[in-house]
């Protein structure tokens, strides 16, 4: 496992026009780019949203690695978090800190779509009761100056996107070669390409390979870790 260093914080987000329409990009939702209002402020938008992603905008659902070994594995043994069950002194702690500090560095892209998922189902649900529709209202989440102006589908599209530059972090800490790999693969196919591949049900064809090497190396990495954990 290499040191990886975490990108620059994403620029703020564009001031909201008042009375603006809740446009977003919405390539993860529908597999696909969805035109936005050629207005100046929606393109500026749009061009902020892309900036968050750590992987092409283009690149739909079913092209992404399988992380949920690795995932479950920081879930179920509380690597990463301050109160780890991990505690007992070895010198077997090697891949267990080493796990611990990649889940550390990769935490802010976690906070953010933990953030946003909450701001969109407290505004979810107020929309909600303002049409009388009878729901559960969830703690308001904090203010928080740039998610909370944005609009329920754009704290939604931002969850999302963040929930996957998660993912790509850990597998980008855990597996450098591979994971560089497969971006690399990404990147080099035209997004037309990706687009009918999406439209047929064959997204899962894209830089298959190299996905498949991603989930394998990382599955061997979770087993490295489990065997310190029971030993």
């Amino acid at each position: 496992m290499s040191k990886l260093h975490p990108p620059p914080p994403p620029p703020p987000p564009p001031p909201l026009a008042e009375g603006e329409e809740g446009t977003f990009i919405d390539y993860w939702l529908q597999q696909k780019m969805k035109q936005l209002p050629t207005s100046e402020n929606n393109q500026s938008k749009q061009q902020w949203f892309s900036k968050q992603c750590l992987f092409p905008t283009y690149i739909n659902e079913a092209a992404m690695f399988d992380t949920s070994p690795l995932l479950s594995l920081l879930h179920d043994h509380g690597i990463g978090s301050d109160d780890s069950a991990l505690s007992h002194p070895s010198d077997k702690q090697t891949t267990i800190d080493e796990m611990r500090k990649i889940a550390n560095l990769c935490a802010n892209y976690k906070t953010r779509a933990i953030q946003n998922r909450k701001e969109f189902e407290y505004k979810r649900a107020t929309v909600a009761k303002e049409k009388q529709v009878e729901t559960k209202l969830p703690p308001k989440p904090p203010d928080h100056p740039e998610f909370t102006p944005l609009k329920p589908a754009e704290n939604l599209l931002l969850a999302k996107i963040h929930g996957t530059n998660y993912n790509l972090c850990l597998a980008r800490a855990v597996c450098p070669q591979r994971t560089n790999g497969l971006l690399s693969c990404w990147k080099s196919t035209d997004p037309r390409v990706v687009k009918l591949l999406a439209e047929q049900g064959l997204g899962h064809l894209m830089c298959m390979e190299e996905r498949e090497a991603v989930e394998r190396c990382i599955g061997l990495s979770v087993q490295r870790v489990m065997k310190d954990i029971i030993s």
